[in-house]
């Protein structure tokens, strides 16, 4: 995960979590998370011991991070979050129940 953009003050900011949606990872976690909601825990702990600062930062928007999280992957996200999971060595599983019938 990219760090988090700095953190000054706060103030008013709603979407303080907004630039997840352009990193890749995200996406694939999201995905995940959408599929099984169980994973949430384990991935952030994952991510708190790769990104402390950026799990700082979702803990302290907890609102803001669980809408992104339940937000819709667009067709763009998703092939994005795909082709970060086929470099990342994961894609391996034939999911065959994630087709979707015409």
């Amino acid at each position: 995960f990219a760090p988090p953009p700095a953190a000054g003050g706060g103030g008013a900011g709603s979407g303080a979590l907004d630039f997840l949606r352009q990193v890749p990872q995200f996406n694939v976690m999201r995905r995940l998370v959408q599929a099984n909601p169980q994973l949430l825990h384990p991935l952030l702990a994952q991510l708190g011991q790769s990104n402390p600062s950026l799990l700082n930062v979702i803990n302290a928007n907890e609102t803001e991070f669980v809408r992104l999280m339940n937000e819709p992957v667009s067709d763009s996200e998703a092939a994005l979050a795909d082709a970060e999971l086929m470099a990342a060595g994961e894609g391996g599983g034939a999911g065959g129940e994630g087709g979707a019938g015409g």
